[in-house]
């Protein structure tokens, strides 16, 4: 099958008719220039080192290469042509990186949360995950305390569930492929985990401090000049309406980063264990987090007035 061009703003479309099986972004560029920005999910595979990594490739039915402007991912996506299965599709993103207008990450995946090796078990990976997941429950119940409006508390505690249902989830597979890891009550199991670490690495201590910082800027602009910070005391209803609308924002935003950085880090750990037990339980993981921006994107709308 020869290679295919895809445009960037062809490929949220493309992606979401497939499952995070079924397909794989791969970044051909340095450690570097990954570091400064990439798509959220991409795995790192430099054009250097790409014919060493083919094989983890070969499950994998669809995949897109890109690099900064598309000339070193044309050179690796013909490398993979000729090595992998004639059936599998192969996609070459026009224009790369600098094309791209979606969202970005800076930074590596923070694999590891998971210490990254060989001797990681499926039930130590769930057990981690849920982990991780106790921290976002945390996060947004510490958000829903600092809402302006009953709404939008309602919704960051509804966010704080689905990632209790998320983890509770996670805790039926671990009964399933380890019972003896998995006490019988989830609730109580559930109660005494720390969750301090979110699942992009942030600590619950800097999540925190990024929410007073949102809340801050949003008092900042609901505050009538030369008043201090008290909402009977000279603000508008129009400027209370805009301090309620960049909260609800930056609050959304924040979490959406989070979900973001955590798709990140599970579809990168799936690819690096490509073949082994661990990739599913990984891919599994991605796929709800993608679920999970999906929702946040949803929220964004009633943001605004």
């Amino acid at each position: 099958m020869p290679v295919q061009p895809i445009f960037p703003e062809e490929i949220p479309t493309f992606s979401s008719r497939l499952t995070e099986a079924e397909y794989a972004l791969v970044d051909v560029r340095q450690p570097g220039e990954y570091q400064e920005g990439h798509i959220p999910g991409a795995r790192l595979l430099p054009l250097p080192e790409i014919e060493d990594h083919l094989d983890e490739l070969r499950s994998t039915p669809n995949l897109i290469f890109y690099c900064r402007s598309g000339a070193r991912s044309q050179a690796a996506a013909s490398m993979a042509q000729e090595a992998l299965p004639p059936q599998t599709r192969i996609l070459n993103m026009t224009g790369g990186f600098l094309a791209w207008e979606g969202n970005a990450l800076t930074d590596m995946p923070r694999m590891a949360l998971f210490d990254h090796d060989q001797t990681l078990k499926p039930s130590q990976a769930l057990l981690r995950a849920m982990e991780l997941e106790k921290a976002a429950q945390r996060f947004y119940q510490s958000a829903a305390t600092r809402a302006h409006s009953p709404e939008l508390t309602k919704t960051l505690e509804t966010l704080a569930k689905v990632e209790q249902a998320h983890a509770h989830v996670l805790y039926h597979r671990l009964q399933q492929i380890d019972p003896a890891s998995a006490p019988r009550d989830f609730t109580d199991y559930f109660a005494g985990m720390q969750g301090d670490i979110l699942e992009g690495g942030l600590s619950m201590e800097d999540a925190v401090a990024a929410l007073g910082q949102a809340q801050e800027q949003a008092q900042g602009k609901g505050q009538a000049p030369d008043k201090p910070r008290n909402q009977n005391n000279g603000i508008s209803t129009n400027q209370q309406g805009k301090a309620r609308e960049q909260f609800c924002l930056g609050i959304t935003e924040l979490a959406l980063q989070i979900e973001l950085m955590a798709y990140d880090l599970y579809k990168n750990l799936a690819l690096s264990h490509s073949g082994t037990e661990l990739e599913s339980v990984f891919l599994d993981l991605a796929q709800d987090e993608r679920g999970h921006q999906r929702l946040l994107a949803r929220i964004l709308p009633k943001c605004v007035d």
